[in-house]
Formats: C-alpha cells, structure tokens, sequence
C-alpha cells in the first residue's frame, strides 16, 4: 500500500521493528535520498526482505544519536 493512499500519515506511534525506507523517511523526517546514501554506504540498520531493504527503526534512532554525540 503507498502512502499516497493511507488516510493518516505515518508518525512515531506507528513505527514497526523494521519499515520500508520511503516510510522510515515518512517517519523520521528524514530524506528518502539520506537514507539511500546511508545505505548505499552500508551504515544504514537493517535487512533485505527478498529484494526490499527494511530498515531497523531502533537501531537507526541509536545510530542518529551516536552521530550527534559525536558532532558535540
């Protein structure tokens, strides 16, 4: 189902374990074209569910904050 077509938008409340990365993106804030990049360069969390990348929502909040932190 596209997000086009769901009648609420997606916020943290409805965060799965693991999400597409158009709906992390929904999610988050962040771009989709971030997240590919973060992907692309394997610092991305998650798995492939057959050829469909799924991204681990917990593992990303920490990876963001372990960023941040870093930056300080």
């Amino acid at each position: 189902m596209s997000l086009k077509n769901r009648k609420t938008r997606l916020d943290r409340s409805t965060a799965h374990d693991f999400n597409t990365i158009r709906d992390t993106a929904e999610i988050t804030g962040l771009s989709e074209k971030f997240l590919r990049k973060l992907q692309k360069e394997n610092r991305l969390p998650g798995i492939y569910s057959g050829t469909r990348f799924m991204v681990n929502y917990a593992s990303l909040l920490r990876y963001l904050d372990s960023i941040g932190q870093e930056k300080q």
